[in-house]
């Protein structure tokens, strides 16, 4: 018998974290690094108008997993007016549709046409902190930029999202990780998994790649399913807040990842799966989690083009400009004591080099 969607959903007005997965119709490998790449960036677009947060995700060639925490929606509602509601349409103002909507509130407000407006920022309402408003508007808007891209008609998706409910609270403890931890694992060894990369901070489409990079919301998430919370996950993207959540992330990600040979058990046959050495996780390990140098350097570092200067701290301070931020040790591996000063916010690594 099939689970009614509501009782995969939980409570209406809880709050809530699912692991979400969708896939291509047939199973089909249509999504390229053109389209995996308008997927993130449409989800990024999505979740600021949404209200939603993306802990985690993974773009395949044919499918995607999300791991999302959708906030109490009565609560987070409270006191909203009709400004604020359609306020949050600005968010998508890059949308020729949303334009159109935000002058035609222009428009009835001249004329009068309350009504009309109180229609439309109920519709908005309707659309905000809800995991089926979410996940059938993101799919909607890929299906059919797709489809214009490649000329087809029809649908795209197998069917439905699946959604699994996690229990919220993130961690890791002596007995293992979390729920919510795990999932977040599973989805970025997706592409390790498959056999796409050796490790899942080279694969462009994950959210621990995104993170060792220097993305704020992507690092945000992986504090998140460690159990970093309130004024400390705020900070969880900042250089040294990261360096500390990265290790124990990437510890965890080795440590659950490794290949394992398919065939007979005790509790039956098993799947070949695809994963870790044990080298590499040794190695992992033998470094606390932290990246080499020779790791880091795969990717384009921003203080390398960006920064003012890039060296030793004695001779940072000999060129230091006063008022200037002041020089700081790279992080993110061993770098023997380079630093950079300058301008460029955030982590040095920007994005791998293709």
């Amino acid at each position: 018998m099939r689970i009614p969607r509501s009782h995969v959903l939980g409570e209406t007005g809880s709050a809530h974290c699912y692991h979400v997965v969708s896939r291509i119709i047939e199973r089909r490998i249509v999504l390229g690094d053109e389209e995996r790449e308008f997927l993130l960036r449409l989800l990024e677009r999505q979740l600021r108008f949404s209200g939603l947060e993306c802990l985690a995700y993974c773009f395949m060639g044919n499918h995607f997993h999300l791991l999302l925490r959708v906030p109490d929606k009565e609560a987070a509602l409270e006191g909203w007016g009709e400004d604020e509601l359609l306020g949050r349409l600005e968010r998508l103002n890059s949308e020729a549709y949303t334009r159109k909507l935000l002058a035609d509130v222009e428009m009835w407000r001249s004329n009068g046409s309350e009504h009309a407006v109180a229609k439309l920022a109920e519709s908005v309402r309707a659309r905000l902190f809800d995991l089926s408003a979410f996940m059938k508007e993101f799919k909607h808007k890929f299906s059919l930029w797709f489809n214009k891209r490649h000329g087809r008609r029809g649908p795209l998706w197998e069917e439905r999202y699946r959604a699994t409910r996690v229990e919220g609270t993130g961690g890791l403890s002596p007995d293992g990780p979390s729920a919510l931890l795990a999932v977040a694992a599973y989805i970025d060894l997706n592409p390790v998994r498959a056999g796409l990369c050796d490790d899942p901070k080279d694969y462009r489409w994950c959210s621990y790649a995104a993170a060792v990079v220097g993305g704020k919301a992507a690092r945000r998430g992986i504090a998140a399913c460690l159990g970093v919370e309130g004024d400390v996950a705020q900070r969880a993207h900042r250089a040294r807040d990261w360096a500390r959540h990265a290790r124990s992330y990437r510890l965890m990600l080795f440590g659950v990842g490794e290949h394992r040979e398919g065939g007979a058990t005790p509790d039956g046959p098993t799947k070949r799966q695809r994963g870790f050495t044990q080298s590499q996780i040794d190695r992992v390990f033998a470094r606390g989690g932290k990246l080499t140098v020779a790791e880091a350097l795969r990717c384009r570092l921003r203080h390398f083009t960006c920064g003012v200067a890039l060296g030793s701290a004695s001779f940072l301070k000999s060129v230091h400009v006063p008022g200037d931020r002041p020089p700081k040790e790279l992080p993110g591996a061993d770098w023997g004591g380079l630093a950079a000063t300058g301008r460029p916010r955030g982590s040095p690594v920007e994005a791998p080099v293709p």
